[in-house]
């Protein structure tokens, strides 16, 4: 299934953001923006995903552009939870991809994703501890067992401190990514349901400044990335950049 098309640095970098700063001093107080349009730049070009909100800031649906694969995902809820995702193309016709959500008993469990309306591509299983996502397991056309297992652990604020990645079921091919933060407001900070966004953002706090990726087989770096931000007046980055790619950040 198509995810948002996005590079390293915009997948890790936009942790979805936490007032709360490590050294104690006073919380950030946070205005009620929501994000409206992200343009990643780099040597190549520029791609932008523009954001759509329902009334009660969740998701409505987000415009894909400049990507060679130009597309709209647009979100359908039911009493207030996600239901499906359905990409359409940018005259709002849909392409037959969908991401339906499972619920048992009410409680989020997975979702699998269809190509022509109704033939199943892969799924999901999700897992939740203190209201956090703890657990996905992903699942390939016609998989029993699955064949990757992302599990998230948490610091005090609740960002995502590390993710350990298995690939094969085993721990002879595991990798961890480890993550550090910011003390400033994340673009998303006001959106609800942000399990839709949970195939390109890890977490629901602050603004990530580095991450390490290391190969737990033998304990050796993969690879190290550093970010620096600009932020405006409400402290909500305006941009964002690892040297490599730059990200701005437009508000509604």
């Amino acid at each position: 299934m198509r995810n948002l098309h996005l590079s390293i640095l915009f997948i890790t970098c936009i942790i979805i953001s936490s007032c709360t700063p490590d050294d104690g001093g006073e919380i950030t107080v946070q205005s009620e923006k929501l994000l409206k349009k992200l343009t990643i730049s780099d040597s190549n070009g520029s791609s932008s995903l523009n954001f759509f909100y329902n009334e009660n800031n969740s998701i409505d649906k987000i415009q894909s552009q400049g990507t060679g694969d130009d597309f709209i995902k647009q979100f359908y809820y039911e009493n207030g939870n996600i239901d499906r995702a359905e990409f359409q193309d940018l005259n709002a016709i849909p392409d037959g991809n969908i991401e339906q959500y499972i619920y048992d008993n009410g409680q989020l469990v997975g979702r699998e994703d269809y190509f022509n309306e109704n033939t199943l591509d892969e799924k999901y299983e999700y897992e939740f501890s203190n209201a956090l996502v703890s657990e996905i397991r992903y699942f390939a056309v016609n998989q029993t067992n699955f064949s990757e297992k992302s599990t998230f652990q948490y610091d005090s604020n609740g960002n995502v401190s590390a993710l350990i990645i298995n690939y094969t079921g085993n721990s002879s091919a595991e990798e961890e990514l480890s993550l550090t933060y910011d003390n400033q407001n994340n673009p998303f900070n006001n959106v609800t349901s942000r399990i839709v966004l949970i195939d390109d953002f890890y977490s629901f706090q602050n603004n990530v400044i580095s991450q390490t990726l290391t190969d737990l087989s033998d304990n050796s770096t993969i690879s190290t990335i550093n970010f620096t931000y600009t932020y405006d007046s409400d402290d909500y980055p305006v941009s964002s950049s690892n040297g490599t790619e730059t990200i701005t950040y437009e508000y509604y």
